[in-house]
């Protein structure tokens, strides 16, 4: 099958830098002047790459996403725009909350040898997932979970609070496959529910194992929407957390923003049932929806999670800054504690930790490893870990020169 390449632009240098690309590379190409023309083409052709001008005049790039969405059509997408970066940034994030790709963004002029090189890598992709494979993962055991830990900020000395369960796919045919490869075909063929099961039943089962080995870790797993809206997953949860005899306190559910097309009344009731179980329910994401706000009130989560997007300008930006300490503070104004997802880097980890967070989780500690590495990463703890990070590591040996030094000082007075 041929890649189509569609392309939305005004500009007459950047168009020969794309349809060079395009020909190069063995596309064929389809250029649209309008919301109109765009309409028509969809109808009849699905673009594998989309390069889209967020300032084209007549049929903007911008707009152009929104119809993607609409007709379910999803390309890698690549962003021009010569606006300013935080505008290139905000349309990218817009087409994330509507299940698009974006691989890439550029001012002008474009360069065609890394254009080339992008386009290159998201070209022909494999043969959709079907639902046989999807069935013969969950019956076959070719889905394994990692888990990433979560890390409890308000003790002077950094501890480890929990996990989070984080599916893969171990594919025989396609390798190895995060959840972004295949989630949208679970969905496709409806079977995230029977996904959430699964993920539900080896993460509590694997938290049993601990339990008797004397490592006692939160876990966290995140819920699928269908369940939400089902009365009978509390009491069904409640018998498998007594079947391998793991306390309730001990699991938390990631919950997605709900849809306004989501019966809320039915979840409330079973929010609440949960929450009287003793289950931990954590708003995720927050900070990406558009009505987070009206959900920490209406529903009774135990905690938010702040999304890496609106806290990755929080260390150098003082609007930034401003909103985060807001969030925090309102968080802990209605006793919820606080967890900053994507935390990478010692700058990131430092903003959070002064701001007042009480949990995070992300690279900088430990990438998403298997039970046995997280065994070790809880034996070793605070200490060099064979699971940590190397910029943990190095936080650990700054740490430790720093005490050595205030004990030297204090040994000389």
């Amino acid at each position: 099958m041929t890649d189509l390449m569609l392309i939305i632009d005004h500009d007459p240098d950047s168009l020969v830098v794309l349809r060079t690309v395009a020909d190069h590379l063995g596309c064929d190409r389809v250029e649209s002047e309008s919301s109109a023309s765009l309409k028509d083409i969809l109808a009849v052709r699905r673009p594998t790459i989309a390069v889209l001008a967020l300032d084209a005049p007549e049929a903007d790039g911008f707009a152009a996403l929104r119809i993607l969405a609409d007709h379910d059509i999803r390309p890698a997408t690549f962003l021009i725009g010569s606006s300013e970066p935080r505008v290139l940034a905000s349309a990218k994030r817009a087409a994330r909350k509507w299940g698009l790709t974006v691989i890439g963004t550029s001012s002008r002029p474009l360069d065609s040898t890394a254009l080339e090189r992008l386009v290159t890598a998201h070209l022909t992709a494999a043969p959709p997932i079907t639902r046989g494979e999807l069935e013969q993962a969950l019956t076959g055991h070719e889905m394994a979970l990692l888990y990433q830990p979560k890390m409890d900020l308000r003790a002077e000395d950094v501890a480890i609070q929990g996990v989070e369960a984080l599916v893969r796919w171990q594919h025989p045919r396609r390798g190895a496959l995060r959840p972004a490869h295949f989630l949208r075909a679970v969905e496709h063929h409806g079977l995230m529910t029977e996904l959430t099961d699964y993920v539900l039943t080896e993460a509590i089962r694997q938290s049993g194992q601990w339990c008797t080995q004397g490592i006692a870790l939160e876990m966290v797993v995140n819920l699928a929407p269908q369940l939400v809206q089902d009365p009978g997953f509390p009491r069904r949860l409640a018998s498998l957390l007594q079947e391998h005899a793991v306390p309730a306190q001990q699991l938390t559910l990631d919950i997605a923003e709900p849809s306004t097309s989501e019966d809320h009344d039915l979840m409330l009731e079973v929010f609440t049932t949960l929450r009287i179980f003793g289950v931990g329910l954590s708003l995720d994401n927050f900070g990406t929806g558009r009505s987070s706000l009206t959900e920490l009130y209406r529903m009774p989560y135990s905690e938010i999670k702040v999304d890496q997007s609106l806290l990755a300008d929080g260390p150098v930006d003082a609007d930034a800054q401003h909103i985060i300490r807001a969030v925090t503070g309102l968080a802990h104004a209605l006793q919820l504690s606080v967890c900053a997802e994507g935390v990478e880097t010692r700058r990131m980890f430092d903003f959070v930790r002064e701001t007042g967070f009480d949990s995070a989780q992300g690279h900088f500690f430990c990438t998403p490893v298997d039970a046995a590495q997280i065994e070790r990463f809880v034996a070793d703890w605070p200490r060099s870990s064979s699971a940590a990070t190397g910029h943990w590591r190095a936080l650990r040996a700054d740490s430790s020169a720093t005490s050595n030094r205030r004990r030297m000082r204090r040994g000389g007075v």
